[in-house]
């Protein structure tokens, strides 16, 4: 079974970061949780590239960084819609797993439902 992890933002990376050669905008690099597999880099530039919503800047997965090109005050923004783009990314990378390992995140997918659901849950 693979040790796919779903992907995610974890920080911003200010040193990585600064000023764009495209006008006003700064180059804002957002580390990830792990080294994306390059068809997930790929399926989230797609999916990014087809992504409906706020008006959104120019971003593009690669490894384990996204660089998002905005306004600093675009970036919560920016983050909220890229959030959107690497849940399905996640979702339909699990997908393109062998059945074996699909279901396993299926599976462990639901556990994880009950486990939140209990510890949600108040008995007084």
């Amino acid at each position: 079974m693979t040790d796919f992890q779903d992907i995610s933002i974890v920080e911003l990376n200010d040193i990585g970061s600064g000023l764009s050669n495209e006008g006003p905008l700064t180059s804002m690099v957002l580390r990830l949780s792990a080294d994306a597999p390059d068809s997930w880099c790929a399926a989230f530039n797609e999916g990014w590239q087809s992504h409906a919503g706020m008006m959104k800047r120019k971003a593009t997965a690669n490894r384990d960084t996204i660089t998002s090109l905005c306004m600093p005050y675009e970036l919560q923004g920016q983050i909220i819609e890229l959030n959107k783009v690497i849940s399905q990314t996640n979702a339909t990378y699990r997908a393109s797993l062998s059945p074996e390992v699909a279901g396993c995140y299926r599976e462990a997918d639901a556990r994880r439902e009950l486990s939140d659901l209990k510890n949600s849950l108040t008995y007084e």
